[in-house]
């Protein structure tokens, strides 16, 4: 053999070598994400992964996850290890690819992780078939972000005339359990908004006009339910079943429209029942919330789910103060 074929061939097999050895590293990463019980293993190799780029030409793997794929598998094993278990993890058999579906839910509905193309990184969870976004999560920055008119349109306007409110709620009460365990074992920073229970939480709202005669539509639709609302200071509240009391006031805010900071609060007792669950309990308070939202919402992240951007800091501008030069 002369020493130029010899060459050729140990070039060629040190490419198959790196290619294999590409593979190797990822494998064992999959492995990992896929085995572990630690979560901070978990964490840490789905950070791994979804950095890692498998570009390899000599020796090519015809079929591979996406990225996105990684991210609903670690969502997988974090339920898992929260307990959680009304839900299936999903694969085609013609590729290489996971879905979420909800067990109790009857109304169709395929969920997925879509990559953000925006400044702000990360992925979406999204219906596929609606295309709703219902929440954000960043592994650089630990936050997860939800989606208060996804969730809105999706959960209530969309499968709330299709199912039940019970299981409807269970991918809401899905959603907040991995929230929480994130938050819990990694100190994630999380915005619940439309999902948050704390009796003591005030909604934070978007208010697009003055909400003239909001409160006026509400009491007509609850007399014709047969609950009633009672005034209140700077709004009105309504009781409604299990001893779960609704609020909506404003409170003077000169900064705010018209100079009413509007609010809504949900309060059981327990910290247990969420604006949401109000809106999927009740038809008639759903019907109005559907139609005020156009001027009155409860708020989310607009620039992550608008635009996938992180909002533009101010530029701090310092004044230079300019001495005569001396001659």
């Amino acid at each position: 053999m002369t020493d130029h074929i010899q060459g050729h061939l140990a070039a060629y097999t040190d490419l198959l070598k790196n290619d294999v050895d590409s593979i190797s590293r990822q494998l064992e990463e999959i492995n990992l994400l896929n085995n572990v019980t630690d979560p901070q293993q978990i964490h840490a190799g789905l950070l791994q992964l979804v950095s890692y780029q498998l570009d390899t030409h000599w020796v090519v793997a015809p079929r591979q996850y996406r990225v996105t794929d990684w991210y609903l598998l670690a969502m997988h094993r974090f339920l898992s290890l929260a307990g959680a278990s009304e839900y299936d993890i999903l694969t085609p058999t013609d590729r290489e690819e996971l879905t979420m579906v909800f067990q109790q839910l009857q109304a169709p509905g395929v969920f997925q992780f879509v990559e953000n193309q925006g400044n702000a990184g990360g992925v979406y969870f999204m219906e596929m078939g609606t295309k709703q976004k219902l929440f954000y999560w960043s592994l650089d920055r630990q936050e997860l972000l939800f989606n208060s008119h996804a969730l809105t349109s999706l959960l209530v306007s969309n499968y709330r005339a299709k199912d039940t409110a019970d299981n409807i709620r269970s991918v809401a009460d899905l959603l907040r359990t991995f929230a929480r365990y994130l938050e819990k074992t990694f100190s994630y920073q999380v915005d619940y908004n439309i999902l948050e229970t704390q009796d003591t939480y005030l909604y934070r709202l978007v208010q697009t006009e003055m909400p003239a005669g909001m409160l006026d539509r509400l009491f007509v639709l609850s007399a014709e339910s047969n609950y009633f609302m009672q005034a209140v200071n700077n709004g009105a509240a309504m009781m409604l079943d299990h001893d779960v009391e609704m609020r909506i006031f404003y409170d003077q805010n000169q900064q705010a429209l018209g100079g009413q900071e509007w609010h809504f609060q949900v309060i059981d007792g327990q910290s247990a029942v969420s604006w949401l669950d109000v809106l999927l309990d009740y038809d008639f308070v759903g019907t109005w919330y559907l139609k005020e939202r156009r001027k009155i919402e409860v708020a989310s992240q607009k620039h992550i789910f608008d635009d996938g951007q992180l909002p533009v800091k101010p530029t701090v501008v310092q004044a230079e103060i300019l001495q005569p030069r001396g001659v």
